[in-house]
């Protein structure tokens, strides 16, 4: 799975690499991003021009982190549903219908995940690991997004019919290279992969969610992982990769 991620690019920066335009307020960069967090990333959305065909335009805007299907009761199991396992999206009621209209690609420096180094009794013991990619350029992370609106509610007038737009990671296998520390990975998607993920009109390139070569990613120990609330301050000044030591 992935748990925790950073995101320290500026907006200014992605929006060059995405040719997107920005939609919505400007995020803060954050070293240790945790599930529930309001995150960037890229979509299209079709646009009229003067009543010709409709045209695709790509934005960068803001969802929360961990998807509410729009048809869910309420947002309570949103930490739970931060990652969708590629093999089985068709399957899960709360992605198929998402796989043709609501695609997005989550940018980010890198993730952290932990591998078991050893047991003491019935605690694990774990280690951390910074993975990113080897050239240093932002990951474009495969992702399924939805809109959820607040059911009515007599009790909470406040905040009934209140939209929000929420995401999921999509993963797939670990490659050999990430295999010994986790399982899993997020599927990091290439150029012409993010041009097709993108694409609303191109049915769901599910062939494009498989694991990143293993020339593509880097891991590196982390010594030091900061509690999620002590998250946006910079570990070092003179380092631009975005790894907690």
């Amino acid at each position: 799975m992935c748990g925790r991620f950073n995101s320290i690019s500026s907006a200014k920066d992605i929006l060059k690499i995405f040719n997107a335009r920005l939609d919505g307020q400007e995020l803060r960069p954050d070293h240790n991003v945790a599930p529930t967090a309001l995150i960037y990333a890229v979509i299209n959305t079709s646009l009229e021009v003067s009543g010709l065909e409709a045209s695709e335009q790509r934005v960068l805007t803001s969802l929360r982190w961990g998807l509410v299907p729009s048809w869910a009761k309420d947002k309570s199991k949103a930490a739970s549903m931060i990652n969708a396992r590629s093999e089985t999206l068709h399957q899960k009621p709360s992605f198929r219908n998402l796989l043709s209209q609501y695609r997005c690609v989550i940018p980010m420096q890198g993730f952290y995940e932990w591998s078991i180094v050893d047991v003491l009794g019935s605690r694990p013991v774990k280690q951390a690991h910074y993975i990113s990619r080897v050239d240093g350029a932002i990951m474009a992370v495969a992702g399924l997004w939805t809109s959820w609106r607040e059911p009515l509610s007599a009790e909470r007038p406040e905040s009934s019919n209140a939209i929000l737009n929420t995401c999921t990671i999509i993963t797939t296998q670990a490659n050999n290279k990430l295999r010994d520390i986790h399982h899993r990975m997020p599927v990091i998607l290439e150029q012409n992969g993010v041009e097709q993920w993108l694409s609303t009109n191109q049915v769901a390139p599910l062939g494009n969610l498989i694991p990143a070569g293993e020339e593509i990613v880097i891991s590196e120990i982390t010594k030091k992982l900061d509690r999620a609330i002590n998250v946006c301050r910079t570990q070092l000044t003179d380092d631009q990769t975005g790894r907690l030591f």
